[in-house]
């Protein structure tokens, strides 16, 4: 066997190396826009459906249509059409804000003014009522009401979302993790959801007999003794707690014990879904009647006449006139 010096093999590499480098140097670098390109999509997905919206309205409707605007009957004039600009920007730029953000600010006022129930759907409202109905009808301790009423719920879900009773470890470990998230403020609280959402994975994978086309994202609960409901499991989470301290506001009696009576739950149930019909005919309402104005304040902006045609109506006018 033929022996290479070994001073030609450290040439060799060195030589490789250099070579490599020359050609890396030669390379363009995309590290740093890519970098900011995957910030900047991250900073839209945390941002929630209301900037995730906005930012495709934008980039899909909104800026689109204003060049499309702008540009009308340029061919013919060679000017930029501003009233045409102006009605195309108005309307898009306040149509997909106003559907979006109309809705939000009502949701909002009414959650700060009547509590966070305001934001649970009306199926919920009643699933957890019946939930409810199990606890003992005395008065408990705040925090004895919490333990026993997130103690059901948790059973109950997990219960409905395996098919079979889930084991009581699971019940406490899900139930002690909801106790947290309840008392957790909104930084914190979205760290611990998400820690929820991989724990009732868990459970669910653990417990099944088959998950087969199961979405772990979604929980299932009873809406009363015979009939089932499903909804996304972190949705769920949140009104459950809005449902647990809404419930001991208002029913708290002096010595700061809640109350607990057929009477008190089924009026609770009554007087929430009254205020959750409120806020969704609000939204809509609301929404419609704003709605109604865009129309009137971008024909007013464009001086009451369709600018996208005006300039072409006006060359067919000069060459109908320059044949006569």
């Amino acid at each position: 066997m033929k022996l290479s010096p070994i001073s030609g093999s450290l040439n060799n590499k060195s030589q490789a190396n250099n070579n490599n480098k020359k050609y890396n140097s030669n390379q363009p670098s995309f590290k740093g826009g890519i970098d900011a390109l995957t910030r900047f999509w991250q900073f839209v997905d945390d941002g929630g459906r209301a900037l995730q919206f906005t930012v495709e309205d934008m980039t899909g409707t909104n800026i689109p249509r204003s060049i499309k605007g702008a540009m009308a009957g340029y061919k013919y004039t060679g000017k930029i059409n501003v009233p045409a600009l102006l009605q195309e920007a108005i309307r898009e730029f306040l149509t997909g804000p106003t559907m979006c953000v109309a809705p939000v600010a009502i949701l909002a006022t009414a959650t700060k003014m009547t509590g966070k129930t305001a934001n649970t759907h009306m199926e919920n409202i009643i699933n957890l009522s019946h939930i409810m109905e199990s606890l003992p009808k005395e008065n408990l301790s705040k925090e004895n009401f919490e333990n026993k009423f997130f103690t059901n719920a948790a059973a109950d879900l997990l219960n409905h979302s395996i098919g079979k009773e889930a084991d009581p470890d699971s019940i406490s470990q899900l139930t002690e993790a909801i106790k947290n998230y309840s008392k957790s403020d909104k930084k914190t609280g979205s760290k611990l959801l998400e820690n929820m959402q991989g724990l009732f994975e868990q459970i669910v994978k653990s417990q099944k007999e088959s998950y087969k086309d199961t979405d772990f994202l979604v929980a299932k609960y009873s809406i009363n003794g015979t009939k089932e409901g499903a909804t996304k499991f972190k949705n769920y989470i949140g009104y459950i707690t809005s449902y647990a301290k809404d419930y001991a506001k208002k029913n708290s009696n002096s010595n700061g014990t809640v109350k607990i009576t057929n009477e008190t739950i089924n009026s609770f149930k009554k007087s929430w879904l009254g205020k959750r019909f409120i806020t969704v005919a609000s939204m809509f309402f609301i929404t419609g009647i704003l709605m109604s104005f865009i129309p009137k304040i971008y024909t007013w902006a464009s001086g009451g006449v369709n600018p996208n045609a005006s300039a072409i109506y006006n060359e067919a006018k000069k060459n109908d006139k320059e044949a006569k």
